[in-house]
């Protein structure tokens, strides 16, 4: 079953995933100092951590576009987290924090048919991936009661729908130029 899982995947798209996952694992001690210098102790830090945490999450998506790629990439930073032992990690409780976030991501998208490819679903994705980290370590960890609980999820779906939208318009910019002809790219950074 996790072999033909995998065999949808081609190795371009599993070094895709491994990096844009390793990417997100690396700035996340950066993201959430900053994160906690702006936020104090008002709300969770990985709530409006999230627009940078999820940034890498949709951009995977955006870049691999295939269903199952959230998975892989909850996964791969699961693993790093726990081998790298950064801060944050809970040791096995990792695979609720970052993969249980990207499995709700995946079937979420499954009412859009083209999966993580426009503005909205990227929001989607992002929103419902950071509000489900969100209400995880939100509940289970720090025992946050009901409405603080609420409001950090809804917070947290705003700054992960962000972290999407950041992610797609980013992807929509690399395919930009990427579509250029080296001719008109050259030309344009000349008169640029």
């Amino acid at each position: 079953m996790i072999k033909n899982y995998l065999l949808r995947f081609t190795t371009a798209d599993l070094v895709i995933i491994a990096l844009l996952a390793a990417g997100g694992v690396a700035t996340k001690p950066f993201v959430r100092l900053l994160a906690q210098v702006f936020t104090g102790s008002l709300v969770p830090i990985g709530t409006v951590a999230g627009i940078f945490y999820m940034l890498w999450i949709v951009l995977a998506c955006l870049v691999v576009g295939k269903r199952g790629t959230a998975i892989l990439v909850g996964i791969v930073q699961s693993v790093l987290v726990v081998v790298f032992d950064m801060l944050g990690n809970r040791g096995l409780a990792n695979l609720l924090v970052y993969i249980v976030p990207c499995v709700v991501m995946e079937v979420v998208l499954l009412m859009f048919p083209r999966y993580v490819s426009g503005l909205f679903s990227s929001l989607t994705a992002g929103g419902v991936t950071n509000a489900a980290g969100s209400l995880i370590v939100g509940w289970l960890f720090l025992r946050l009661p009901g409405i603080p609980l609420l409001i950090a999820t809804t917070v947290s779906f705003l700054f992960g729908g962000m972290g999407g939208i950041l992610a797609n318009r980013l992807y929509q910019l690399v395919k930009k130029f990427r579509e250029t002809p080296p001719e008109e790219g050259a030309e344009a950074a000349a008169d640029g």
